[in-house]
């Protein structure tokens, strides 16, 4: 069976054949209408303008012959100098045509113009909005994150994630936000039951407490001081501390008030001074370059790793069902969105743009390399191919003009000079 490539080389090289007959036989045509002319010892003059034509055209067409066979190969075998052009200048050609490739196709600017006219981002959508486009695309997504997971799993998640959530948890943490919050939550906590709750804890554990405390005053007082006094001092204290705390317990109380005040006044300087974001700077660095958070984050991550490539190894068309409507869905919006095809088309343009300036040396050099190695009459004969059908028309042109020419020529020498 012939594929595509096949039958059109064929083609090409039947119509090169066809054209190369043609020239061929316009040319013998001349040659045997100058060689009858002779029969005649005294031809008349329509005689001599049609052999001066036939001559003319001749040299032309002979001419043209040569040109183009001196293009490709030697004419007739012969080792005439400067023919064989292509297959001699081979490296240099091939050289030549990289670099006019280079230079007038590969060129940044010019590709991205009409990569900007194409509107890619468009044309994507398009192409993601049909159903069965969606679906093959996210069955080759979901293929692909699996084996990515699955090689992350298997090697270890390592430092690399843990690290970037790391300094993404530290830019995203809004300190001065986050202090303004825990001031406002600390002076509503004044005001609230929690406050209550505290000090009724602190007067319980006086209370309850009350023989530590008289022994604690005992071994600090002064060794002149009797035990009794020191007994009824401390009692006096604890007594009184109690009592203040009882006073300090209802919310109506003058010195509740007052306290209130004061602690509200208190937390508003450390928030003006900055102590309370210096404070959460402080413990949240704390935190995060702790060895326990960066283990409990791989754990996190681990976790949430296998449990997407278990669904994607367990549920796979569930999973691709659900990316290609999410892909069909982003396509409807970028349809919609003059501005976001903008913004994906700046996008691409700059990756294509980053990706040509790292691969065009390449290009250029495959493309120099691949023509200059391939094998002399393999080189001819395709460019025989491309071009040969139109070279083969220079040659009947130039038989053509020649027989023009030389019968102007005769006409204008006849009768300006007679005959």
């Amino acid at each position: 069976m012939i594929n595509a490539g096949n039958t059109i080389d064929a083609e090409k090289a039947a119509a090169i054949r066809k054209v190369r007959r043609t020239a061929t036989g316009i040319l013998g045509f001349l040659t045997l209408v100058f060689a009858v002319s002779f029969a005649i010892s005294e031809p008349p003059t329509w005689l001599l303008l049609v052999r001066a034509m036939a001559e003319a055209g001749m040299v032309g067409g002979l001419a043209d012959w040569f040109a183009v066979e001196a293009l490709f190969r030697h004419p007739l075998g012969l080792p005439i100098p400067h023919t064989a052009l292509l297959p001699n200048n081979q490296k240099r050609a091939a050289g030549n045509i990289a670099r006019f490739i280079d230079e007038y196709f590969l060129a940044p600017e010019q590709l991205l113009r009409q990569l900007q006219r194409a509107n890619p981002a468009l044309k994507a959508a398009n192409w993601l909005e049909k159903p069965d486009n969606a679906a093959a695309l996210s069955r080759t997504l979901s293929q692909l994150l699996h084996d990515i997971l699955h090689s992350q799993l298997r090697g270890g998640i390592g430092p690399a994630p843990t690290k970037y959530l790391r300094e993404l948890m530290t830019r995203i943490v809004d300190t001065p936000t986050l202090s303004r919050q825990i001031t406002e939550l600390l002076k509503g906590s004044v005001h609230s039951q929690l406050l209550n709750d505290i000090l009724l804890q602190v007067r319980d554990v006086l209370d309850e407490n009350r023989d530590t405390v008289m022994a604690v005053v005992q071994d600090r007082s002064r060794w002149w001081v009797a035990t009794s006094v020191d007994k009824r001092i401390t009692e006096v204290l604890v007594d009184g501390v109690l009592s203040i705390i009882d006073e300090l317990s209802n919310p109506k109380s003058e010195l509740r008030q007052d306290f209130e005040k004061s602690i509200t006044i208190l937390i508003d300087r450390f928030q003006e001074t900055g102590k309370i974001a210096e404070n959460i700077d402080q413990g949240f660095k704390a935190f995060t370059d702790s060895p326990k958070f960066a283990r409990s984050l791989e754990q996190v991550i681990t976790a949430v790793l296998h449990e997407v490539d278990k669904g994607l190894v367990e549920q796979p068309d569930r999973v691709a069902d659900l990316m290609a409507r999410a892909l069909q869905d982003f396509a409807q919006t970028v349809q919609q969105s003059d501005d976001l095809q903008d913004q994906l088309n700046a996008r691409f343009a700059k990756g294509f743009e980053a990706i040509l300036k790292e691969m065009r040396p390449a290009i250029v050099d495959y493309i120099a390399e691949s023509i200059a190695g391939w094998d002399s009459d393999q080189l001819v004969a395709r460019m025989e191919s491309e071009v040969g059908r139109d070279l083969q028309f220079i040659r009947i042109n130039g038989a053509v003009l020649g027989a023009l020419v030389g019968g102007a020529l005769f006409l204008l020498t006849h009768f300006a000079f007679g005959a």
